[in-house]
């Protein structure tokens, strides 16, 4: 009998607490095999999806009938061959892949576990990605059939399902093996934060440094969407988390709506390429990559600084030139508020410390939660007793379905494209075509990304894209750090970009603003982020590659470049700036983040040549020379 309403609930609370306790002790104290890890975490996940989810949005009001009989008919086939995965993992880690058939029982159960997956990132993620799967699949059974480039092997049903399935490249690869672990436990780390009072502390601390200022409200938003981002790394859960909060203050103070919206889209997407976490999408990039982690996130400093730079710029440029005026109320002076919740830094900076010295991600954030959970003590209305550590289990597995989903569809994605070499199809077609030329390749994956993040989630753009495109940017001289860089830089900002640019339309719903509108002032916002990736390929400077003194004119270059870009943007200074002052603003400003010395002289003469009238604007304007 299909359990009632309430007791469902009960039941998935129940199955959640019981995966984060899973995950915490395989993690910390009994670890077992990954492949035997992996095949557990994603039954208990699509299970978990089934009995939570509705088989259609059309049955979100009518929880009764056919449709709960399908919910758990799902979730009992997930939990089974789940079982039968544990039963068998002997037998299963000891056989030749490929070699020693699968039994009739293996197949069936191989199947179902490759339905579900199918099932659960339609209901979690959308058809987008189904449809990526889906394609990939037909190419896997049917590709033989055609001819050319893309001809490979014939491949029966059975060798692709136990390539999928029964091995650690397909379902189990690395996309699966991040999200049950690294990504696991910051979204731990993100929600103790949360409960205790952190995330809090961090919007106050943000309030408190910007809300006299022109602009305030705005840039409160930019600086705690991207704080609280980096942790969870997911740029529509962001806005959906801090946007709640920030829009509604943006709109009081004057801010338009579709400004608004677009000002927490971009701030909640970059907080995904800002270290120290940077989301999951970093922790696929070591993996995939071999580069340690540590160094991922020292290379991404700058270009995430920039990038957040730009954005304030065209807020404080946009504030002045609507006439905005500094709030005149009175707030908690910084100071008080880090004497009131100071100590939620000390997880933050036990986290940077231990990765600075070598430690494991993992091992990192297990001391950051510990710190958490013992610095909440310090006041009686934030101390984590036992109810709000089930809690934390318990929303830590919710916010976990929806980025497992999406790992475990893209690690069937990546496993027909190995199954079938398809990655070697692409980098040959992308370096023929490109003939030679860096931009050209550069163009071609920037598209890909864009294309395959529309409705996808970072990780998901950010692997696929990796395993096509990587190779040959590698192939035309481009280092395993920018390549990668450049490739995730475009998954994350697919969010934001039109036609479907899912962080856009999230924040346009909470400020009541036009979608589409919403979304292309948030790629106006953004631009900076557009224009870095080229830069830093053409320029390892700004990943803090190469000597210091080259280093230092790099950034204070690129730097001064983002201001004008952010001006150009805007139209705005001190002064209106129109018409070529305005292009030539723009040009001058990406001469500057471009590398060489010929480029650098050329573009600061024109910055210092249009900027001379927003310094002393009534000077010039005496003159009649003044742009505006």
């Amino acid at each position: 009998m299909v359990p009632p309403a309430n007791e469902k609930g009960r039941l998935v609370q129940l199955l959640c607490i019981g995966l984060s306790v899973f995950q915490v002790t395989v993690t910390y104290a009994l670890p077992l095999n990954p492949l035997l890890h992996h095949g557990i975490f994603v039954a208990i996940v699509c299970t978990l999806i089934f009995v939570s989810a509705p088989t259609t949005p059309s049955v979100v009001t009518n929880r009764t009938g056919l449709h709960r009989w399908i919910n758990w008919g799902w979730a009992i086939s997930s939990l089974v061959t789940g079982t039968y995965f544990v039963i068998r993992f002997e037998a299963i880690t000891t056989r030749w892949p490929l070699v020693d058939d699968l039994s009739m029982l293996d197949m069936v159960c191989g199947i179902v576990f490759l339905a579900a997956v199918f099932e659960v990132t339609r209901r979690s993620v959308g058809w987008v990605l189904v449809t990526v799967m889906a394609v990939s699949l037909c190419y896997a059974l049917f590709g033989h059939l055609g001819e050319g480039l893309f001809y490979h092997r014939p491949l029966s049903v059975k060798e692709v399902i136990d390539h999928l399935i029964f091995t650690g490249n397909g379902l189990f690869g690395t996309p699966v093996a991040v999200a049950a672990t690294y990504v696991y436990v910051f979204i731990l780390l993100g929600t103790a934060l949360e409960i205790s009072g952190g995330g809090d502390f961090l919007f106050r601390s943000a309030s408190a440094l910007t809300r006299r200022t022109r602009g305030g409200p705005a840039k409160v938003a930019v600086i705690s969407s991207a704080l609280y981002g980096s942790i969870t790394g997911s740029p529509t859960a962001n806005v959906m988390t801090t946007g709640l909060f920030t829009i509604p203050m943006m709109k009081r103070s004057g801010i338009r709506g579709e400004i608004a919206g677009a000002i927490e889209s971009v701030a909640s997407t970059g907080g995904a390429l800002l270290p120290p976490v940077m989301g999951s999408a970093a922790f696929l990039m070591s993996e995939l990559t071999g580069i340690d982690y540590l160094d991922i996130l020292i290379a991404a400093l700058i270009p995430s600084l920039l990038f957040y730079l730009g954005v304030l710029a065209q807020v404080h440029f946009g504030a002045l030139k609507e006439g905005l005026e500094p709030e005149k109320d009175e707030t908690v002076s910084a100071l008080q508020i880090l004497r009131e919740g100071g100590h939620y830094l000390l997880p933050l900076l036990a986290l940077v410390t231990m990765l600075l010295v070598g430690r494991a991600p993992m091992t990192a954030a297990g001391v950051a939660i510990a710190i958490t959970i013992l610095a909440s003590w310090r006041q009686r209305e934030t101390r984590i007793g036992l109810q709000k550590i089930l809690l934390i289990l318990e929303i830590s597995a919710r916010r976990s379905l929806l980025v497992t989903a999406a790992c475990a569809a893209a690690g069937i994605v990546v496993g027909n494209i190995v199954t079938t070499g398809l990655g070697g199809k692409i980098t040959s077609l992308i370096f023929t075509y490109a003939g030679g030329s860096l931009l050209l390749a550069l163009l071609a994956t920037m598209v890909v990304c864009i294309v395959l993040g529309m409705g996808m989630p970072v990780p998901s753009a950010y692997i696929v894209t990796a395993v096509l495109a990587g190779p040959p940017l590698a192939l035309l001289g481009l280092s395993t750090m920018s390549a990668h860089l450049f490739i995730l830089y475009f998954a994350t900002l697919s969010a934001i970009t039109p036609p479907v640019a899912v962080a856009a339309y999230a924040a346009s719903g909470i400020a009541q603003a036009n979608p589409a509108r919403t979304a292309l002032q948030a790629v106006r916002l953004g631009i900076v982020a557009f224009v870095i990736p080229f830069f830093f390929a053409y320029h390892p400077e700004l990943l803090l590659v190469g000597s210091v003194t080259s280093t230092v004119i790099a950034v204070l270059m690129a730097v001064c470049g983002v201001l004008l870009i952010a001006g150009a943007c805007e139209g705005f200074m001190r002064v209106p700036i129109r018409g070529w002052a305005r292009i030539g603003m723009g040009g001058a400003g990406l001469v500057l983040i471009s590398p060489g010395a010929a480029s650098h002289v050329v573009g600061l003469l024109l910055g210092i040549f249009l900027v001379r009238h927003q310094i002393a604007p009534n000077l010039f304007a005496d003159k009649g020379s003044g742009p505006a």
